[in-house]
C-alpha cells in the first residue's frame, strides 16, 4: 500500500494522535505527512478544520504574533487542527 494511502487509512482509523503521529506510523517526514493531509483536502476525502483553541480572544486585531506591531497572524508557534473524514 502506498503512503499516500496509509495516511488516508490512518486517519480513517482514528489511530494517529496528531502529524507527527501519524509521519511516524506511515514512515514518512512531518512534512511529507502534511503534504498527503492536503492532497487528501483537495481530493475531498479529508477535512481540516481551524479549532482556533490558541488563539485571542479578541480575534486577530488584538493577536500578539503579528509582525512589527501589526496584527496576526505572524504565528510564531502551532495552530490547533483537526483532521477528520469528509462525509459523503
Amino acid at each position: 500500500m502506498s503512503a499516500l494511502r496509509q495516511v488516508l487509512d490512518e486517519v480513517r482509523s482514528g489511530r494517529a494522535r496528531g502529524l507527527d503521529d501519524l509521519a511516524r506510523r506511515v514512515g514518512v517526514s512531518r512534512d511529507e505527512a502534511s503534504a498527503m493531509v492536503d492532497h487528501w483536502v483537495r481530493k475531498g476525502r479529508l477535512d481540516v478544520t481551524d479549532l482556533s483553541a490558541a488563539c485571542s480572544s479578541g480575534g486577530c486585531g488584538s493577536c500578539p504574533s503579528g509582525d512589527h506591531g501589526s496584527p496576526g497572524c505572524g504565528t510564531t508557534g502551532p495552530v490547533l487542527l483537526a483532521i477528520s473524514v469528509r462525509q459523503p
